[in-house]
């Protein structure tokens, strides 16, 4: 029996975000399921309130096991027979978890460092000082007795980027600009990282500038003693030389969203946490110069909104995220803001990173 498209399209998809399909096959022999099992489940996770009575720690460990098992064989039968291989529709969920694991991975920042790359991402580690710099001044935009609004990221010494839609919450137009709403005490959190206690929060001034036409707000924010500066980052000044496969990756704080997101994807995607700050590697898929936005697949979800979409190779940022779906997540295509008097009247920064 062939494929249908549905499947097809899900079997490309699947040779296209795992990088090295053999690899990441043989890594799911017996003992990488158990290590990845124990990972996504340690003692200290607890089952999600929406979950208590309809399953436990045991179950959901073994459908975990069992899905990766699955997805192994399928992988097999990818490499044997190409995209037209028949996949079951059981099959199909067990392919979308193993894509989950070692293709678009969310993975959870400590201590202001990724851990170890999953398999098909080893380049990460050569660009770790890149990114743990571009982790280190991406933080999470917070509003007193609301909570969690979105990402923000630093572009020039007090200057922090996100979006017009992240923004507009705690912010009030008036004549010739914008300015916080009474009352409201908006906030950054430089860390928000999971099980971390720790904060290092500025406090957010002032709404420098709103754009009218691009999902694009820029704050400013206050300075903190004790607290050692952070480096603002590059913005690319040009287009990349091709989106073909280019690898990009996300800094940011994915909350929560019951209303797109199926319950069983977000566990399987991002353990029950959210709003904590995580690593999101993906690609490049297309850019729109008549709109300024480009599309990329890293793994993201409402709270990734302002979240800084950057260039592995040079480790400057192409994009502002600010949405998306199930098939690609949109952004602003910055380095075609580089002569906008919004950005260069706030002193953001494009061109290649300073040295460290």
């Amino acid at each position: 029996m062939l494929a249908d498209e549905r499947t097809r399209e899900l079997m490309r998809r699947a040779a296209r975000t795992l990088r090295d399909v053999p690899r990441v096959r043989e890594a799911l022999n017996r003992t990488g399921v158990d290590a990845l099992v124990e990972a996504h489940f340690p003692p200290t996770w607890r089952i999600p309130t929406a979950l208590v009575g309809k399953a436990d720690r045991a179950s959901l460990r073994q459908e975990l096991r069992a899905l990766l098992e699955t997805g192994a064989r399928v992988l097999e039968r990818l490499e044997e027979q190409g995209e037209d291989a028949p996949v079951e529709p059981t099959e199909q969920t067990a392919l979308e978890a193993v894509v989950a694991f070692f293709g678009r991975p969310a993975l959870r920042v400590r201590n202001g460092s990724f851990g170890t790359p999953p398999v098909g991402w080893e380049v990460l580690e050569n660009h770790r000082e890149g990114i743990e710099a571009a982790i280190d001044s991406t933080g999470r935009i917070e509003l007193a007795g609301v909570g969690m609004l979105g990402t923000g990221f630093l572009v020039a010494e007090d200057v922090v980027m996100t979006n017009r839609h992240v923004a507009t919450v705690f912010g009030r137009e008036k004549s010739g600009g914008w300015s916080l709403k009474l009352g409201v005490v908006p906030r950054i959190d430089w860390l928000g990282e999971h099980e971390r206690d720790v904060q290092a929060v500025l406090s957010i001034q002032d709404i420098l500038a709103i754009h009218p036409v691009h999902d694009l707000a820029l704050l400013r924010v206050g300075h903190a003693s004790g607290q050692a500066p952070r480096p603002p980052l590059r913005l690319a000044a040009k287009a990349p030389e091709t989106a073909d496969s280019r690898a990009v990756y996300t800094v940011g704080y994915p909350m929560k969203d019951h209303t797109s997101t199926p319950p069983e994807v977000l566990l399987r995607y991002f353990e029950n946490v959210f709003g904590v700050k995580r690593l999101q590697p993906g690609e490049l898929l297309s850019i729109d110069p008549a709109h300024k936005e480009l599309a990329h697949d890293c793994s993201t979800l409402g709270g990734s909104s302002g979240s800084p979409v950057v260039d592995l190779e040079t480790n400057t940022v192409l994009g502002l995220h600010f949405g998306g779906n199930r098939e690609q997540n949109l952004a602003v295509a910055l380095w075609q803001l580089a002569d906008d008097p919004i950005l260069t009247r706030a002193g953001v920064r494009f061109g290649e990173p300073a040295a460290r």
